[in-house]
């Protein structure tokens, strides 16, 4: 089904959106204006995708994430043998892109990220995970309370072993509808996995890694498909796509602590956040 949305790739592309708050959070505005730099790989990609934008001085009014890109930055990815790949700014997402096929993302291998921007230049590195999640099991569960979904799915990782890892996990439920006279209705439904969403094998070694979401299911609907996507991130990509979770979880909780997001992005005023990951994924019919 084409209609099936990459749900990992998608929350990566909130967190290259959503810093905002986990940079407040840092008291690194005051009255500096901050160049935001954030870029995500994986042997899995298609597309390489970097983000550049400028931060939003506290107290302003501007909410439209597209005034805030910078459009004319110079943004280069270079390997650990010198093969370098100068990325593209592509208005319909914002992002400089490139296709996947101009540079091998390897597991294990070192990647360089060069952006000059706004006169001054930014670098950062990350390492691409050795490891791919090799076992995913599901088993969806009737629910009694439908405040928050009807349905109950129970994702089972089996733990990449003898090291750390850090897992974030999605999973969505495609749905298509038959209008009649051979035309469909398809629908994506993203299940929610809440602050679950984010696992991690610290302290607990070698272990059974679980994560529940919940999702609405009508039982008279045919032709259900379930999609579940686990990556197994560096530390940092973790930690960032955390905390822009809880922040935004947390927005309009006066009680509640920022989270102040990791940052390894070298230069002048800048932030975010370069890494590696590497995507599994399982899709079945039910």
């Amino acid at each position: 089904m084409k209609y099936f949305q990459n749900i990992i790739v998608l929350l990566l592309s909130v967190g290259l959106c959503s810093c905002e708050t986990s940079v407040d959070a840092s008291d690194l505005l005051k009255n500096e204006q901050l160049v935001i730099i954030n870029g995500y790989l994986s042997p899995q990609d298609t597309t390489l995708k970097v983000q550049v934008s400028r931060s939003k001085s506290r107290g302003a009014t501007t909410t439209n994430s597209k005034d805030m890109v910078i459009k004319d930055a110079t943004v280069v990815i270079v390997d650990e043998a010198g093969n370098e790949v100068a990325l593209r700014y592509m208005d319909a997402s914002l992002n400089y892109e490139a296709p996947a096929s101009d540079l091998a993302i390897i597991p294990g291998k070192k990647y360089f990220l060069r952006v000059m921007a706004q006169g001054k230049e930014y670098k950062a590195s990350c390492i691409i995970p050795i490891a791919l999640v090799q076992k995913i099991e599901h088993n969806i569960q009737i629910k009694q309370d439908e405040f928050s979904g009807n349905r109950l799915l129970k994702v089972t990782i089996g733990d990449i072993k003898d090291q750390r890892n850090f897992y974030i996990i999605g999973a969505a439920v495609a749905k298509s509808f038959d209008n009649g006279g051979g035309t469909t209705n398809d629908g994506v439904e993203n299940i929610n996995f809440e602050f679950k969403q984010f696992a991690t094998d610290i302290s607990r070694e070698n272990s059974v890694i679980t994560a529940d979401g919940f999702f609405t299911l009508s039982a008279a609907l045919p032709n259900l498909k379930l999609k579940i996507q686990v990556a197994n991130a560096e530390k940092i990509l973790y930690e960032a796509l955390r905390a822009t979770y809880l922040n935004n979880s947390n927005n309009g909780n006066s009680l509640a602590e920022p989270i102040i997001a990791p940052n390894n992005i070298e230069g002048e005023n800048g932030f975010g956040v370069f890494a590696g990951y590497q995507l599994t994924e399982k899709e079945v019919t039910f």
